[in-house]
């Protein structure tokens, strides 16, 4: 039941996915696999989902629901793995939503009580495959992390050295032999080998996987567009383009315009019809603000080159600026710092 209802939530049929979950709970009354599934359900109706979005309040009140109900179990069986795990799960997602926001005290609070229970959890991996998922995450980010955000670097030493390397095996692990996680393992994998390691070639595998398995997920469809971008596989990526490009949120539109204009700088050499798209994704990425900063810091960067090509050497140096200011990733950050040298 619970896979079936995973298909839906993925897939984004959630009326089925709704009524799977409601024979779960009458099965399960009482277990959170209950209220998560349902807070995952919401969430995956605004993706990629912030604190603004809408349906915000819908997820976290799930969350805190997930919380009540494993403290309940752990309450009789304070060895309860199951418990522990969703517990781990909810206090985690919220720590991630509030150091998006910026909120940095209640941010490391959540990691605090995440990590009060990873700890006790990471020694039984072999029991759960589950647990895989979040210890993955723990000793990947709890190096990393701190590198990209470096205003966390004051914070991190209450908590134990992470390991990169296993991290990333550990959440390998997950996406091939867990069950309830598997797909979120896949989504956070791919992520850090885009966004974190460069290596496009690594994400594709996990990307190309999530988006056959779940062709009408529009939020697959945009990592993968942003992984076939990387490789400068433009063949594959134009379909997808115009795909999303007619798309009615303006986050996946926003993403289909600038990826059109980045195709139609590298590919046709359209130059001012990529100027016009890279505006045109700007825009539309403005009705949804809080959202999108690594599409914006692809058109700046861009709009930068076509400035730099017209001779616009302080235009070009304005973009290049924003590019740096949003730095959504290393591989960006290193362009626009390198063109505005050389202009200077």
């Amino acid at each position: 039941m619970v896979d079936r209802g995973g298909d839906y939530i993925y897939n984004q049929e959630f009326s089925f996915a709704e009524k799977v979950i409601d024979s779960l709970e009458r099965k399960l009354p009482e277990h959170p696999i209950v209220p998560m599934m349902r807070a995952m359900s919401w969430a995956w109706r605004d993706q990629p989902i912030r604190m603004s979005s809408p349906v915000y309040s819908q997820h976290e009140k799930y969350l805190m629901e997930t919380i009540a109900k494993s403290e309940k179990i752990s309450a009789k069986d304070s060895n309860n793995l199951e418990a522990m795990f969703f517990e781990m799960s909810a206090h985690g997602l919220l720590a991630e939503y509030y150091a998006q926001e910026g909120s940095s005290f209640k941010a490391i609070s959540q990691a605090k009580q995440t990590y009060n229970l990873i700890k006790r959890t990471m020694e039984h991996t072999a029991k759960s495959p589950e647990l895989l998922f979040l210890s993955g995450l723990y000793n990947y980010f709890r190096e990393k992390y701190p590198e990209r955000h470096p205003m966390y670097k004051s914070f991190v030493w209450i908590f134990k050295s992470g390991d990169i390397k296993r991290g990333l095996i550990q959440l390998d692990s997950a996406v091939h032999h867990s069950k309830i996680v598997k797909i979120e393992a896949g989504l956070y994998l791919s992520y850090i080998w885009l966004r974190y390691e460069n290596r496009a070639d690594k994400a594709r595998y996990y990307l190309e996987r999530l988006h056959k398995m779940y062709p009408a997920n529009d939020y697959f469809k945009a990592k993968y567009l942003e992984c076939l971008m990387r490789q400068k596989d433009y063949s594959n990526a134009l379909p997808l383009i115009q795909s999303l490009e007619k798309h009615q949120k303006p986050y996946f539109k926003m993403c289909g315009e600038i990826f059109h204009g980045v195709y139609l700088e590298k590919v046709d050499h359209s130059l001012a019809h990529a100027k016009l798209l890279y505006e045109k994704g700007l825009a539309t990425g403005a009705k949804s603000p809080d959202r999108g900063e690594y599409y914006r810091s692809i058109a700046y960067l861009g709009l930068g080159r076509l400035a730099e090509s017209n001779g616009d050497m302080g235009l070009a140096a304005e973009y290049y600026e924003k590019t740096i200011d949003l730095d959504e990733t290393d591989w960006m950050t290193a362009e626009g710092e390198a063109r505005l040298e050389k202009i200077d």
